[in-house]
């Protein structure tokens, strides 16, 4: 999974690696098989909709210090496996 940035912190979890990164945007690679990625999606999983369970890209975003490249980006929704 990639998340693209206008800020990310110095120190990134060891399942996020900065892949390109130039004057305005990051461009991060995150590894979503990771444990502790998992850790973190189930940590941060709420009801989006009735019956439909994930995480917020503004909620994940915020967790790891980084600032969206478009605040109203709400694509980005892991589905929860039952």
């Amino acid at each position: 999974m990639k998340l693209y940035a206008k800020t990310i912190p110095q120190a990134l979890p060891d399942w996020a690696t900065t892949v390109t990164k130039s004057a305005d945007l990051f461009e991060v690679e995150i590894n979503d098989e990771h444990p502790n990625f998992q850790s973190l999606l189930e940590e941060l999983e709420t009801e989006t909709e009735p019956g439909t369970f994930g995480v917020k890209a503004e909620d994940l975003c915020s967790r790891l210090g980084i600032e969206m490249s478009n605040p109203s980006l709400q694509q980005l929704v892991e589905q929860a496996q039952n």
